[in-house]
């Protein structure tokens, strides 16, 4: 129809809206630094961080394409709107999540968002390596999830008490996380062949 349809248009354009943001959230950090809550503002740069790398992977379409031509077998196993929620819930969701268990209930849910980035970043380069070639995310992941959620690791395993406990929370959130997308993926590429 032509008219302007506000879901459509955050579905099109929800990672190209997170590179400003990102932008706009790191420079703005200084201002609510503060005695005593270095840890949370040290672990909220990883939502900025990670929204770099969703302008990457998704921004043009590329990783959906690049999905759906490899685990898919060229069948659209991963649309536009399933990569907006995954993102969406398995992120942004997730992350917000942590940050206010890390502020009130205990700073080990910091482990949750960094294993999240850092085991993203592994499937990236894996999956690079594997078919020698580029995948959308994969230089954000080297650039940036990889030197900063080390650092973000090892930062937080220095101050958190049964921070092994912590970290196989963390651990497990993002297999079972990662692991939910690619049986998404699986069971809709086993229905789509079995439709043909």
């Amino acid at each position: 129809s032509g008219g302007y349809r506000l879901t459509a248009w955050v579905v099109e354009n929800w990672s190209r809206m997170a590179l400003p943001f990102a932008v706009l959230a790191l420079v703005s950090l200084p201002v609510f630094s503060a005695r005593g809550n270095l840890p949370l503002v040290l672990l909220y740069t990883l939502l900025p961080v990670y929204m770099i790398h969703q302008y990457e992977e998704h921004a043009h379409g590329r990783f959906v394409e690049f999905f759906n031509e490899t685990v898919g077998r060229g069948r659209e196993v991963l649309t536009k709107v399933s990569a907006f929620w995954i993102n969406i819930l398995e992120v942004w969701v997730v992350f917000l999540v942590s940050f206010y268990l890390a502020r009130y209930v205990a700073l080990g849910f910091a482990f949750v968002p960094i294993w999240l980035t850092l085991f993203n970043g592994l499937t990236h380069v894996i999956a690079s390596l594997s078919l020698r070639r580029y995948n959308p995310g994969l230089y954000t992941s080297l650039a940036l999830f990889f030197p900063w959620g080390l650092f973000l690791f090892a930062y937080f395993v220095g101050v958190v008490a049964y921070d092994l406990l912590f970290n196989v929370v963390g651990l497990l959130t993002a297999v079972v996380g990662h692991a939910l997308i690619v049986v998404y993926a699986l069971r809709r590429r086993s229905k789509l062949e079995a439709g043909s």
